[in-house]
């Protein structure tokens, strides 16, 4: 489509705009139609196809703009065409916000007085390579493997995506805040339901999402900006008015620890659209007015650190990456020693991992280090890769048998006992054809007889029949179908074996439950709480001789609690319970006293609580005993 002319359709009844954007549009080498009602718009349509549709909201008779686009894209779902809404009226950001996530529009253009045709003319760009869309993975990461992406490449790869997975989220939030964007994230989500986020030059300034489980009670008490009798006291005032402004009111919480808790819950509304499913996404540019609180670049990277760490699977990490495995991890020219990222938990606790990349290693040979977990090293990787801090170089070709040997052992542990539609989900059917299996396994190996060629060849003829199915549709969708319900009755049972662990950790049988949840943990992890108590049964065990392993342990678990879990009161128990066994008695005993206040009938916390005091009382007494004994002695003592 490069060399063709873009059709545009322009439906306004504002005959100098209209003729104007027409002159403009023509200039640039466009064919265009200009309509003034949306009954010729109609005919048009129906005569040829075009690729722009560029609507004014505001139109004479009963039928909008927003109307006439909906229509139009329900009439014909499957037409690629591109849709553009204007208006110098109707400016109102709810109403802007209102007719994007109705039409799915590519923008929102405001006009304004002289009319410049500029902001429509940026929006129109040659769909380079009209044909089969590239694969998401291959479209958004591109990035990864080149030294300088500019704020416009960026801006393009984002207009380019429709459907992503929602463990895409993090790094897209990231990429619009990183290109000072400004407009609206719609996201759709197969249940039918819809999630807006609002952005306004650079900056998140709105989250709208289904939630009705963010109390900022609970989320005051946790994070210790307000006392939990005050927050008890808050609750029982007989008013409409929202309790964080009852607090401010009584002088009970500052206003700066007030937009601070708004902001985490903004937080926690964006990791609640981080899931494992297949989402469509439309980001529409309009002019969205900056408010507060809001959530700049620099606190959006500490909430990127902890999607990744508590959101996005190392199952799926490991297919995004599976392709640069060979690849060569350097330094980019971003880096920089003092970056804010080196000093955070997934990258500062890897053993010589930024010393490795900075003399180049490959994802490959960093896996064979033992020192670090495999989760931790896939998640580090791609916190420092989403900031741009590390890159892809040039693919290594394998230097010796041994080491092609141990690349292919690896991917054939990785595809063991998976279906070939599992196979497909994890490796991507672009990847399983025959330019993506050269590139996958390697040249065949010489050594006929070797171990290494009977297990290229094993591998070749395994992922070749995952590939053969992928061309088959109807047989793809009944697998679908079928999966769908034996996943059902697989979370089912594995949400019954954790209700089970977490009756055995309250009683204090932590092996028997560690066992539990490592059962859980192969088959779903993402399962809500499973961190949590994953992190307890290991604090349990902690005694003895393997108590700074396990400890190290239960960090990385804590780490990978999700930001909407850490308010439920599990969470300050197994704080409480993993600092005391750090030996900060003062520390846990604050944070059984935030479990309890957050849930009064929680009885380890309680049991918990009462052994430190117990033990802080005795360690008073013994005080006070020797300071009395050292006071009388000195009133006998011979002068």
């Amino acid at each position: 489509m490069a060399n063709e002319k873009i059709r545009i359709l322009l439906l306004g009844d504002e005959l100098g705009q209209g003729e104007a954007l027409t002159k403009a549009l023509e200039k640039e080498g466009h064919q265009v139609q200009h309509c003034l009602r949306p009954d010729e718009a109609l005919t048009a349509l129906a005569k040829q196809k075009f690729d722009y549709v560029i609507a004014d909201c505001m139109l004479q008779g009963s039928v909008s703009g927003v109307d006439f686009v909906m229509n139009v894209k329900q009439g014909n779902p499957r037409s690629g065409m591109k849709f553009i809404l204007m208006s110098g009226i109707f400016t109102d950001k709810d109403f802007i916000k209102d007719a994007m996530t109705r039409t799915k529009a590519l923008s929102f253009v405001e006009k304004k007085s002289p009319f410049d045709a500029a902001p429509v003319l940026a929006l129109i760009a040659p769909d380079e390579g009209k044909g089969e869309a590239a694969p998401v993975r291959k479209t958004l990461y591109q990035i990864f493997a080149k030294e300088k992406v500019s704020q416009r490449e960026k801006r393009k790869i984002i207009e380019s995506l429709e459907e992503v997975s929602g463990f895409d989220l993090p790094f897209i939030y990231s990429l619009l805040v990183e290109t000072d964007s400004s407009g609206y994230l719609n996201i759709y989500e197969k249940n039918g339901s819809v999630s807006g986020i609002s952005f306004s030059q650079g900056q998140i300034v709105g989250v709208d999402v289904e939630d009705r489980t963010t109390y900022l009670g609970e989320m005051l008490i946790q994070s210790g900006y307000a006392l939990p009798h005050h927050v008890q006291e808050a609750l029982a005032e007989r008013t409409n008015q929202k309790i964080g402004l009852r607090l401010l009111r009584a002088n009970q919480l500052s206003p700066h620890a007030f937009d601070l808790i708004l902001m985490e819950q903004m937080n926690i509304r964006l990791s609640r659209t981080i899931s494992d499913q297949t989402i469509r996404i439309n980001f529409a540019a309009a002019d969205v007015e900056a408010s507060q609180p809001s959530i700049d670049s620099d606190r959006l990277q500490y909430y990127l650190h902890d999607w990744i760490a508590s959101k996005v699977t190392t199952g799926w990490l490991k297919s995004l990456y599976m392709l640069w495995a060979g690849n060569v991890i350097t330094v980019s020219p971003a880096f920089r020693e003092d970056h804010p990222v080196l000093e955070m938990a997934l990258v500062k606790t890897l053993h010589g991992f930024l010393s490795r990349i900075r003399q180049g290693v490959t994802l490959t040979q960093l896996l064979e280090d033992k020192q670090n977990p495999e989760a931790a090293i896939y998640k580090g990787l791609h916190l420092l890769l989403s900031k741009g801090l590390i890159m892809f170089g040039p693919k290594s070709a394998f230097k010796t048998d041994i080491e092609q040997h141990a690349a292919l052992r690896k991917i054939w542990s990785d595809v063991q006992g998976k279906t070939p539609i599992q196979i497909i989900d994890f490796l991507g059917p672009e990847n399983l054809d025959e330019m993506g299996l050269a590139s996958l396994l390697g040249p065949q190996p010489k050594d006929a007889s070797s171990p290494t060629m009977t297990l290229w060849k094993n591998l070749r003829v395994k992922l070749t029949e995952a590939y053969q199915v992928s061309l088959d549709s109807g047989f793809r969708e009944k697998s679908y179908t079928e999966a769908v319900g034996k996943e059902a009755e697989s979370k089912l049972q594995a949400s019954k074996r954790m209700e089970e662990a977490r009756q055995k950790l309250a009683i204090g049988q932590f092996s028997v439950a560690a066992e539990l949840l490592h059962e859980v943990q192969r088959t779903h992890p993402q399962l809500e709480h499973l961190h949590i108590l994953m992190a307890w049964a290991k604090v349990g065990q902690s005694e003895g001789g393997k108590k700074t392993n396990l400890l190290k342990e239960v960090e990385f678990e804590l780490v990978q609690v999700p930001a909407e879990e850490r308010y439920d009161a599990h969470y300050p128990l197994v704080m409480g319970l993993f600092q005391r066994a750090k030996g900060d008695t003062m520390g846990a005993k604050k944070q059984l006293e935030r479990a309890i206040a957050m849930n009064p009938s929680l009885i380890p916390a309680r049991r918990e609580l009462s052994t430190i005091e117990s033990q802080l009382k005795k360690e008073k007494d013994i005080f006070a005993n020797v300071d009395l004994k050292g006071f009388v002695g000195g009133l006998f003592k011979r002068r």
